[in-house]
């Protein structure tokens, strides 16, 4: 914010339009209140765009190159990081960039700005292009949300005069988010500023605008606009988004306050107002702030626990990133079935071998001479797939939860079962990635020609091309390991009572220190239709089976699929975490797991297995322990 405001503002001005920038609560808001921790982020890119475009304006012809690969660059991360952001702020930058080429009044840099445009849509195509054309298999396709009306608040609610600012602290209660007392006082203040003295730099009035007019779209009485283009602006779910205008508005003008007051004071008055303003702004925006540290769990079982808890699978009540092919209640989805019954088919075990698990990829043997059925533990999506018998076959949605599935005619051999690129994904990142090569290499080229001094120094240029071509890398690389890298799994090939395989297991490492922890990863493969919900286990013991210095029970895949929920051919990971003792001896242990029924405590007999069995559970791998 410095950086933009320091191109209308004097020193004293930009920074404190920089420490009003960070200070204002919105932006407190997103990242201690709310936890919106993208919306938080796109606050530093709001400014840079301003500036980088700013300059690419009016800069000389032989720096509108650079500017133009900078301004695209910073422009496409605005829009990756929160695209909703970019929405909002794409008018603002439009209209500044209107008002500033009538004032430069040249072809070239109209050129320039078309040019960086190009380029950032060019960036950009890897994320713009899915989104487009496939946010029709999510719910962020059906339609836009009417959600927005229950938050738009009334003219006496737009403001709070609280001396500290009002952060919503109670649990459940609705948040409103209005703007506060600062920023009354900064708006009424530049109101006197430009009409009062006639202050009307042209910056001022812009951003007086954009303040004004963001702050309307937070009340009632903007709902006719809203209606308007409800198509777009319902996407934003909440009103209270437009406060990302306000606080860089606000910001901005608060800077330009202080500039206009040290233009009439002595310097060491001026540093003296500009240090009283922004410690107001700064016990006003932080004495009521609900600052907690915690060490929040960011597991995916913990995202999963909670959207349980709020029945919301699928992000916010639109469920947006939920597939449309999942027929279930979204608060079911974790619940066991309400009247399970066995019977429909029955698979024989020995059928599937896991081999190897990627973040989005399984590697299977399979002996199948009359075909079987595999069902991933995954939703189905346009781009599961499976390669077998030198045939690749498309997922297909599977029961109620539309789980991604294939029917695997006859046959024997390896079977890769993976996430693969839909076309759109596909195109878009060839797109992405050989405009960022030729945007790099074209800079490199360009310095090499010019010289570094024609384009404003070669330090500057060389990094800006060695972030296009960063990018290029990392674009390359998501193209050659779509899935990311594959773990051996130790075969283990149990069934437990025709009614379950254990089929695998992984663990996070090899050797542990007393007080590690130790995540297992059983992979189990359902054989039937399952009428109870079973308990798995996983028992750490020695090796003459005499200690049991750690177990770990409970419902398979953290309780989020209970064994009712599980079809026929379904591989399903469950990850089971133990705790070693602060005092336990190096040496040699062994991980044994199983299945119980709850009710009676009753392991699943273990009918055969490829390793030791004994006493319904079946021994799935060693570790080490060594000595801290």
């Amino acid at each position: 914010m410095y950086t933009f405001a320091r191109l209308h503002l004097g020193q004293s001005g930009a920074l404190v339009a920089a420490v009003v920038y960070a200070y204002l609560p919105y932006h407190l808001v997103d990242l201690y209140v709310r936890g919106a921790l993208a919306e938080f982020l796109a606050f530093a890119w709001f400014p840079l765009v301003l500036w980088a475009f700013h300059r690419l304006v009016t800069a000389p012809k032989a720096r509108r190159l650079l500017f133009a690969a900078l301004a695209a660059l910073l422009l496409t991360a605005l829009v990756v990081t929160h695209s909703l952001s970019a929405l909002i702020f794409a008018p603002v930058l439009a209209i500044y960039l209107i008002i500033l080429l009538n004032q430069e009044q040249g072809r070239g840099a109209l050129g320039g700005v078309t040019l960086a445009l190009a380029f950032a849509v060019a960036l950009g195509a890897c994320y713009w292009l899915p989104v487009f054309i496939e946010s029709g298999y999510v719910g962020l396709g059906q339609g836009a949300s009417g959600g927005y009306k229950d938050h738009l608040v009334g003219f006496t609610d737009l403001f709070s005069l609280h001396p500290a600012y009002p952060y919503p602290a109670e649990p459940g209660t609705a948040p409103t988010f209005p703007l506060g007392l600062g920023q009354l006082v900064i708006i009424g203040a530049s109101l006197v500023l430009i009409f009062g003295f006639r202050h009307r730099r042209w910056t001022n009035l812009f951003f007086l605008g954009v303040a004004l007019l963001s702050a309307f779209m937070l009340t009632m009485a903007s709902r006719p606009l809203w209606q308007l283009f409800e198509s777009g602006l319902a996407f934003l779910q909440y009103p209270w988004r437009f406060q990302a205008l306000t606080v860089l508005s606000t910001a901005f003008l608060a800077g330009a306050l202080t500039d206009a007051a040290c233009r009439a004071l002595q310097p060491g008055r001026c540093w003296l107002l500009a240090a009283a303003l922004l410690l107001a702004i700064g016990a006003w925006a932080l004495w009521r702030l609900p600052y907690a540290p915690i060490a929040p769990d960011l597991s995916v079982e913990a995202m999963w626990e909670t959207d349980r808890e709020n029945g919301q699978v699928g992000a916010t009540w639109t469920g947006e990133y939920l597939p449309v092919w999942v027929t279930e209640q979204r608060w079911a989805l974790a619940h066991p079935l309400p009247d399970p019954a066995p019977g429909g088919r029955a698979l024989p075990p020995g059928q599937v071998r896991l081999t190897g698990v990627g973040h989005t990829r399984y590697d299977l043997t399979v002996e199948a001479p009359e075909g079987t059925a595999l069902i991933l533990h995954q939703f189905h999506y346009p781009g599961w797939q499976a390669q077998w018998l030198d045939d690749t076959q498309p997922s297909l949605p599977e029961g109620v939860l539309a789980l991604a599935s294939f029917d695997l005619e006859a046959g024997s051999g390896p079977l890769t079962a993976r996430l693969g690129y839909t076309p759109s994904q596909l195109w878009g990142t060839l797109f992405s990635l050989v405009a960022s090569l030729f945007i790099g290499t074209g800079l490199i080229i360009v310095i090499a020609r010019r010289g570094p001094q024609q384009i404003g120094g070669a330090r500057g240029a060389l990094l800006l091309a060695a972030c296009y071509l960063v990018l290029a890398a990392a674009l390359l690389i998501s193209l050659a390991l779509p899935n990311g890298t594959v773990q051996a799994t130790d075969q283990v090939n149990a069934n437990l009572e025709d009614s379950v395989e254990l089929l695998a297991h992984t663990t996070n490492q090899a050797t542990y220190q007393p007080g590690d922890t130790v995540s297992v990863t059983l992979y189990w493969r359902a054989l039937r239709q399952l009428d109870r919900d079973l308990k798995a286990f996983v028992h750490l013991t020695d090796a003459d089976l005499t200690r049991q210095p750690a177990q770990h029970d409970g419902d398979p895949n953290g309780g989020f699929t209970p064994t009712t929920r599980w079809l026929p051919g379904e591989v399903v990971p469950d990850t089971h975490h133990l705790s070693l003792p602060a005092n336990l001896e190096p040496g040699r242990y062994r991980l044994w797991g199983g299945m119980y029924e709850h009710e009676t405590v009753r392991n699943l007999a273990v009918v055969s297995s490829e390793t030791v069995a004994a006493g319904g559970r079946v021994l799935v791998g060693e570790i080490e322990v060594s000595s801290p």
